[in-house]
This record gives structure tokens, sequence and C-alpha cells, in this order.
């Protein structure tokens, strides 16, 4: 589900951005009727920025509903169709946020690639290997091997970090939208609060929840516990 949402995220923000770039297109079209070259030129490339920009916005816009699926699935114990529901409602104003971890990512994981790449491509170039990508025809059995490896073995390495990125931003996204420190520590420091035998509009809203919680991790002296 969370790949046909992924998807369709992707097919609305090309959309967008294909609109985007014929409106200013247009606007280029009509520029170089009596502007001079290169300002037709920078009006294409600010038009262009500016499409992509808000293609990017409008999928990342749609992507971060459902940013939070497996960390609901695996805190709160919820089905499929409930975490769905649950990402959706925490999901609000994150999505500069999730832009900016996703490019830190690629260009991590770029990084890795190229650091991964230049001890293989020195020692291919010591035993005679041309490492340029476009002569990879002449490459031998083992370079060829080793370098389609670096590109999966960086991508592993990376995605512990997107994984703890996204946990860190589900944590966040319940301490402010529903206070979730203030209920960890009130369910570390004053325990398992009573179950309510009458059901009453003014009972604790945090009973039930607090009621199934795990025993809380000994003391670590940190607001969360972490």
């Amino acid at each position: 589900m969370i790949v046909m949402w992924t998807l369709l995220s992707s097919m609305v923000a090309f959309f967008s951005w294909y609109f985007v770039f014929m409106i200013i297109g247009l606007g280029v079209f009509g520029v170089a009727q009596f502007a001079p070259g290169w300002l037709t030129t920078l009006v294409f490339i600010v038009g262009a920025v500016a499409a992509t920009s808000v293609a990017l916005w409008v999928f990342f816009l749609m992507i971060g509903r459902v940013a939070y699926v497996p960390q609901v699935m695996l805190v709160e114990g919820r089905s499929v169709f409930e975490s769905l529901s649950r990402s959706f409602s925490l999901a609000r104003g994150n999505v500069r946020r999730l832009m900016a971890m996703t490019l830190f990512v690629i260009f991590a994981t770029q990084a890795a690639l190229w650091i991964l790449e230049v001890p293989l491509g020195w020692y291919g170039i010591s035993q005679g290997v041309d490492p340029t990508p476009w002569n990879s025809s002449t490459w031998p059995v083992w370079y060829a091997i080793g370098y389609s490896i670096l590109g999966p073995l960086s991508s592993m390495m990376l995605t512990p970090v997107w994984m703890l990125g996204l946990s860190l931003m589900y944590v966040d996204e319940r301490v402010r939208h529903e206070g979730y420190d203030i209920e960890l520590m009130a369910a570390r420091q004053l325990g398992e609060m009573p179950k309510l035998t009458v059901e009453s509009p003014f009972g604790p809203a945090i009973s039930e929840a607090v009621r199934k919680m795990p025993p809380p991790p000994m003391a670590s002296g940190r607001v969360l516990g972490l």
C-alpha cells in the first residue's frame, strides 16, 4: 500500500511539474519575442527550478502522509489500515523536514558510494583496468562484479540512518501534537493508572493507553528514557 501511494504521489508530482513547466514555457516563448537571448535563458532556468521545486514539494507533501506507518505498527501495535489513518493524522507540517532528511540520505549514500569506488578504482588502474563507466564493456569479470555490488552496499549502510530518522520524526510528531514526553514521564513516575469501573467523560484520557504499555525501563535521567 505504501508503494502504491508512492506511485500515486510520483504521478501527481509529475503532472504538477508538467503543468507549471508548460505555463513557464509559454511565458518564456512570449519573452523571447522581444527580450535578448540571455534573458530568455535566465527565465527558462529559473522557471525550470521553480517547476522542480513545486513538484518536489507536492511529492513530499503526499508521501509524508504515510511516512510513519511502520513506526505506528511497531510502537502502537495497530493494524495496517489503522496505521495508515494514524500516520495521516500525525503527519502535519513535516514536508520540509522529510525533504531535508531525504536529501541528506541521498547525499550520504552517494558519498559512501564514492568512498567505496575510489579504492576499487585505484586497484583496477594498478591492474590495467579503465575504471570509466563508458568503457564498462572492457572490464574484467572481477571488477564488474565488485563495481556492481558497491551501490547496494552503500544503500544498506545508510538504510538504518533513514529508519532512525523516521523513528525520531515519529517521536517528535507525537511530542508536538500529543505531549508524548509527558505521557512517558507520567507512566514512569506514577506507574499504572487505575482502571475505571464506570465510563465517564471526565476520566483520565491516558488511563487505557498507560494500562496497555509494557513495564517502563530503568530511569536513565533523560526525558524520553532513550
